[in-house]
């Protein structure tokens, strides 16, 4: 696939990127052993992307209610600290880990000061949908018990989640977080949005991909039931949320569709679209695009 050329106001690095950028192999969602396969190799290439993250961070293992989490914190004094911020990863519900997207929780962990627990929730074919959600929720349960869940935020998949939590969350009658941070959502898993289509050719991360062969791994043919895609579902009463996106990225439609909804159901939100930017762009520590942008979710996020 020919990819658009870059917009001539990138910085170079992030024109650097996008010319010697390879696109995904293809990868049926829905057979366990190539799943396991994919991870393995992308958890190795992120782990060596990772040892250039900047700045000082430290990071521990653990179990939160029984599920397995890394925390993130900009040094061993803010592991323990009672505030607490949650990080969903991507990976389209099949792939992803909280190593992989370390470059998320590390950002929002230096810039905040908060520890930042990455929950490394179980992921489909295996576990289809609403494992993944039960995981999330018993977390944040019990985390809100000895302090306090400051915000909930993830990219992509994990921004669905972020959402989907926090409406399970209030339907229960459980704490809320005080903020969402939703990074190029992926909330209609009917994949109906304008830009699936329109934007499939500039998308050099989602655009080569099936998004509705993911949807199916980890929804079957629930893609429209709102615990998989949480557009569709009830949002009222939800915390203030903040949602970023690129405008080069299949899901730009789930961002604005999701931003009108959130909206019009009374819910304090911003949207901010990044001009020219791809899917996952935050995640790149070595462009300027990716600071900058971490540094207006952490300000939001910390209120």
């Amino acid at each position: 696939m020919a990819l658009v050329e870059p917009a001539s106001h990138l910085s170079v690095e992030a024109q650097t990127f996008l010319a010697d950028m390879r696109v995904l192999a293809p990868l049926d969602p829905g057979d366990p052993s190539a799943v396991v396969a994919a991870r393995e190799a992308s958890l190795a290439a992120w782990s060596q992307f990772n040892e250039g993250l900047p700045g000082t961070w430290v990071s521990r293992e653990s179990t939160v209610a029984g599920v397995p989490v890394v925390t993130f914190a900009a040094d061993e004094q803010a592991l323990s600290r009672r505030r607490v911020m949650v990080h969903l990863h991507g990976g389209a519900f099949v792939l992803g880990s909280p190593i992989a997207s370390a470059g998320l929780a590390v950002g929002v962990a230096q810039r905040t000061g908060s520890r930042v627990v990455s929950v490394d929730y179980r992921l489909a074919p295996v576990h289809p949908c609403p494992a993944a959600l039960s995981d999330i929720v018993s977390v944040c349960r019990e985390l809100a018990e000895s302090g306090s869940v400051a915000a909930i935020f993830g990219e992509s998949a994990g921004a669905n989640l972020t959402l989907a939590a926090s409406v399970a969350l209030r339907d229960s009658g459980g704490p809320l977080p005080m903020r969402l941070g939703l990074l190029s959502p992926w909330v209609d898993l009917t994949c109906s949005g304008d830009t699936y289509r329109t934007l499939a050719h500039a998308d050099p991360v989602l655009g080569p991909l099936d998004p509705a062969a993911f949807a199916a791994a980890y929804a079957g043919a629930d893609i429209a039931d709102p615990r998989a895609s949480p557009l569709f579902d009830e949002l009222s009463g939800l915390p203030p949320a903040f949602i970023q996106a690129g405008s080069r990225e299949i899901l730009l439609s789930d961002a604005c569709r999701l931003e009108r909804a959130l909206r019009r159901r009374g819910v304090d939100v911003a949207l901010n679209i990044w001009d020219g930017l791809w899917h996952g762009w935050q995640l790149q520590h070595h462009i300027p695009e990716a600071s900058q942008a971490l540094d207006d979710l952490a300000e939001f996020l910390a209120g």
